[in-house]
């Protein structure tokens, strides 16, 4: 990965763009033959080596909606998930006449007005709980198999639009650019 922000452990890194197109974001649904089929997503994928994630965000946007003219809002906070993996969103404002969609990663495009994005359809929850794994060295910890292990929750927001259910990382992402837009952090 490029000169950028790294983290201290194994972390996958992965760069989203967030597109804007006058007042809506353009959202992808995700091909059936890939990882989370089916599923709302911003285009992105994992950074290679040679990239920063901002070219990463960029690469992407043109690999998956053949999209090249696009100007950078901003970039937004990186999330880190529960499953070592951090994310680089970053905001690109959209010129666009018409979409070269990538059907082999993405099925369709919507746009849905950033509004939307402002308090959740719904919120759930999600127990982190680390388990460590039966070769664990007990013996050289105190407490051994009775140490007492933190949890954590984690929150999951879902949006509604039309048809679409955003939700997930998506939505955290969605709910993040939608306060920089309207709350004037740009």
């Amino acid at each position: 990965m490029g000169e950028t922000l790294r983290f201290l452990g194994e972390f996958s890194y992965y760069a989203v763009a967030v597109p804007v197109y006058r007042d809506s974001f353009l959202f992808e649904v995700r091909a059936e033959n890939i990882s989370q089929p089916l599923e709302v997503s911003f285009p992105g994928g994992r950074i290679e080596e040679y990239e920063t994630p901002k070219d990463a965000a960029l690469r992407e946007l043109r690999e998956e909606l053949g999209i090249t003219n696009c100007k950078l809002i901003r970039d937004l906070e990186p999330l880190i998930t529960p499953f070592n993996t951090v994310i680089f969103p970053f905001l690109v404002s959209l010129e666009i006449d018409e979409l070269k969609i990538n059907h082999e990663e993405v099925k369709e495009t919507f746009f849905a007005p950033i509004d939307n994005f402002g308090e959740p359809y719904a919120v759930g929850y999600v127990d982190v709980d680390l388990r460590p794994r039966e070769d664990f060295p007990f013996s050289l910890i105190l407490y051994g198999e009775d140490y007492p292990w933190k949890k954590g929750i984690y929150k999951v927001l879902f949006y509604k639009y039309n048809n679409y259910v955003i939700w997930g990382l998506t939505a955290r992402i969605a709910q993040r650019a939608y306060e920089v837009l309207r709350k004037s952090e740009i």
